[in-house]
């Protein structure tokens, strides 16, 4: 359903400025030790961007990291070794995104094809100015996991754990990274308590420490799926990357204006990647889960978690283990 724009003065503001998206991410390093993008799980389109980005020899062409969301950091080692061009099995190398925190999402086949881009590109480049992949999320130990406060401990810790990540890896190292984590992490929540009734007390995200650790330091990028804009960007050739300070686009609320903040106040610049009606979703295949042993883990997980996944494991169920467990 389309969201009525309103509280849009065109007449007093700039038009925003798109730009390729890849070329303004790769210009906006040079200014901005990391940007960070802000993706919908499993979008297909923002994982496209981010697979040329990597590509293109003028990303990085000194050497820099990628940072993620989606990998556990007992696994570090194990990354390194493969993006390095090391010889790692397949079994040892999915148990960095499958042994997350957070469970599932990250089974979408986009998730591996960016360790395998990196390993790729590796190849060709030299030592010295080789990409390398930093696993964010919290080295959680699963087989010790065995009730919902014990995973909620470690879920807490979850931003903290990302930005101490990237000022010992990263800034503290002198390196410049694209960071990649789900939007949640990298738009400025506090726009959003002003809205919120009552207020919500909760600790500062990813996006928040990072600006008050460093501020300047980094270009926040929101790339959500955004319906209510698709009539008034119809003219942008996708992907494409857009400054939002001072632009009717940044003026914009995301939703009603009574109770949602505007763009610029969430993120400095948007990734336009089309109509909502052409963006897709990059869906595991149903063959991993024929793995009975994972998908029983995955159901025990999910249940220590609260049952967030309990739709989609249930039809996993009754195809691989006939609805028992």
């Amino acid at each position: 359903m389309d969201i009525a724009l309103v509280h849009v003065q065109p007449a007093a503001l700039a038009e925003p400025r798109p730009q390729p998206a890849v070329t303004a991410i790769i210009d906006a390093l040079k200014g901005y030790r990391l940007v960070a993008i802000g993706e919908m799980h499993r979008n297909q389109q923002v994982h496209d961007v981010i697979v040329t980005l990597l590509r293109d020899p003028r990303f990085l062409p000194k050497g820099g990291d990628i940072v993620v969301e989606f990998g556990n950091a007992r696994y570090q080692t194990v990354v390194d070794r493969y993006t390095s061009g090391g010889s790692v099995s397949s079994q040892e190398l999915v148990r960095v995104w499958r042994d997350t925190v957070n469970i599932l999402v990250w089974d979408a086949p986009v998730y591996e094809r960016l360790f395998n881009t990196v390993r790729s590109v590796n190849q060709h480049r030299s030592p010295e100015s080789r990409l390398r992949v930093v696993l964010a999320d919290p080295p959680i130990d699963w087989s010790s996991i065995h009730d919902r406060p014990e995973w909620e401990q470690i879920a807490a810790t979850r931003d903290r754990h990302a930005a101490d990540t990237i000022n010992r890896e990263v800034l503290a190292s002198g390196h410049r990274a694209l960071l990649i984590f789900g939007s949640g992490h990298v738009e400025n929540e506090k726009a959003f308590d002003a809205h919120d009734t009552p207020q919500r007390i909760r600790p500062p995200n990813l996006a928040e420490l990072l600006q008050d650790e460093h501020p300047g330091a980094t270009l926040f990028v929101m790339a959500d799926w955004m319906t209510h804009l698709d009539r008034r960007l119809a003219d942008w050739q996708p992907p494409a990357l857009a400054r939002l300070k001072g632009t009717w686009l940044g003026d914009t609320h995301i939703g009603p204006w009574s109770s949602t903040p505007r763009f610029e106040d969430i993120a400095d610049a948007l990734l336009y990647l089309g109509p909502a009606t052409t963006l897709r979703t990059s869906l595991p295949s149903p063959e991993i889960y024929a793995d009975t042993a994972y998908l029983r883990e995955l159901i025990r997980r999910d249940a220590i978690q609260g049952g967030a996944n309990s739709a989609e494991l249930r039809r996993l169920r009754m195809k691989y283990l006939r609805g028992k467990i």
